[in-house]
């Protein structure tokens, strides 16, 4: 595996050990947030905050596709063991077993090379198509290259595909999920997302400490939403930025840089994570032992599941999160397999994301974001599956 290839892999597994999935879509186009262009106090504030809220969202496709019968599926899963990935594979699994395919999983162990052993078994076992639920190629490189010289259709189950590192795509199709929205993009919005909601929750005001997280690709362009998004508003800027790579987690002091940079940095009301997972690995303690919060800081952060709902709810160093829905996304992931068996071109999936904080998208305790929509109902319809 090479250096580039590495670092991604073990990005991809830091944010699915730790946090939500990490990450398609109907004909129509998503709603689009509200620009907080030059947001200062009042008006423009609030239509940050209100633009955060309401998110980026689409609808699954509209136009229908029939499942190929004697289809043998297998969905790679990055790591059962932890169930932002084992979560999505039984999405998937669930999909492929509704149009009436056979269906097989291999447990990825949050390992690059055990993914790799699983698109190799899948090869070996003559699948039809292949998901890697949450693994980008780049990670995988050479095993899809192999599938791809057997016939077999490797469909993103959220990762990127190679040319995100500027070699060829090799799979059939990532998951496309928003219209005109590369996965770049995607990740954009993720972070754009994140400062709307803290323009508007300062009125204006932010001082923001920002995490950035260094190794995966995914990293930097959430960052970079955020601050392109944050220098709309003129009376906000990121008083310092703290950098968080893996080996931070591995030598357990990514909770302590977290906590001395809020002791350096007492001017900061703000807070943005990538990775939701990160607040249960001490940063959600550093916070409450800060005594700023929730009175003088305000948090978000990127994906997260349903333990982020509870920080939010609970009130423990958590405002607000960026949901998503992400077994939405699985099925998306296996209409987009449907579609290219068929020799028909992809359809953009619609699984978009929004804010939640205690006062809005809220999902009940215990349960995930699942969504504006019913896509289990509307994919049925798509399939011909009464």
């Amino acid at each position: 595996m090479s250096p580039m290839a590495r670092r991604l892999a073990v990005g991809a597994i830091l944010l699915l050990a730790l946090a939500t999935a990490g990450a398609c879509s109907s004909s129509s186009s998503p709603s689009t947030t509200t620009s907080a262009a030059g947001a200062t106090a009042g008006g423009a504030a609030a239509a940050a905050l209100d633009a955060a809220y309401k998110g980026v969202l689409g609808t699954p496709p509209t136009t229908p596709t029939k499942p190929k019968a004697g289809v043998n599926l297998w969905v790679v899963s990055c790591g059962e063991s932890v169930p932002s990935c084992s979560t999505v594979t039984a999405a998937a699994m669930e999909a492929g077993r509704l149009v009436g395919w056979t269906v097989n999983k291999c447990d990825g162990q949050l390992n690059p090379a055990q993914w790799g052993a699983c698109i190799r078994q899948a090869v070996s076992a003559k699948a039809d198509v292949i998901i890697p639920m949450g693994i980008d190629c780049p990670a995988v490189k050479a095993p899809v290259q192999e599938a791809n010289a057997a016939g077999i259709k490797v469909v993103g189950g959220g990762g990127a595909d190679c040319d995100s590192v500027g070699d060829q795509k090799l799979f059939a199709s990532e998951r496309l999920q928003l219209a005109n929205t590369k996965i770049k993009d995607y990740w954009y919005i993720n972070g754009k997302l994140q400062a709307d909601y803290l323009i508007g929750k300062t009125n204006g005001t932010a001082k923001v400490l920002l995490l950035a997280f260094t190794d995966p690709l995914w990293g930097p362009w959430i960052a970079e939403g955020f601050k392109k998004e944050l220098a709309t508003c003129s009376g906000c800027s990121i008083v310092s930025t703290l950098e968080i790579a893996n080996n931070d987690f591995n030598a357990n002091t990514a909770a302590s840089k977290f906590s001395t940079a809020l002791l350096q940095n007492p001017s900061a009301n703000s807070v943005a994570v990538p990775v939701g997972g990160w607040m249960l690995a001490g940063m959600s303690q550093a916070i409450m032992s800060s005594g700023r919060f929730p009175a003088n800081l305000t948090v978000v952060t990127g994906f997260g599941d349903n333990t982020s709902m509870d920080l939010i709810r609970n009130k423990q160093g958590q405002n607000g999160v960026v949901g998503y829905a992400t077994p939405w996304g699985a099925y998306g992931s296996v209409d987009t397999a449907i579609r290219l068996l068929n020799g028909e071109a992809p359809q953009v999936q619609g699984d978009g994301m929004l804010i939640i904080d205690a006062d809005h998208n809220l999902p009940a305790a215990g349960k995930d974001y699942e969504g504006n929509v019913d896509y289990r109902a509307a994919y049925k319809k798509l399939w011909g599956i009464a």
